[in-house]
């Protein structure tokens, strides 16, 4: 299987490995289908995913301290 990665992703992979902890490309793409995964099976909140959703959309915007905490229970 081959994916085609924006730029964005790419830096961030790339930012991930140079963190430290990851090894190769491949695991942190992985650890984040992983985490997916269990947000989809485990965190069956609509309200919660939109609101990833909508995040994931605007990868330059900063989010203040607690702007989720709304949507915690």
């Amino acid at each position: 299987m081959n994916v085609t990665l924006t730029p964005h992703q790419q830096k961030f992979v790339g930012k991930k490995m140079k963190g430290g902890g990851y090894f190769s490309e491949d695991e942190v793409i992985r650890e984040a289908l992983r985490v997916y995964e269990l947000v989809e099976q485990e965190d069956n909140d609509p309200q919660l995913e939109a609101a990833l959703r909508h995040a994931l959309r605007s990868p330059l915007k900063k989010y203040k301290t607690g702007h989720f905490a709304s949507l915690a229970v």
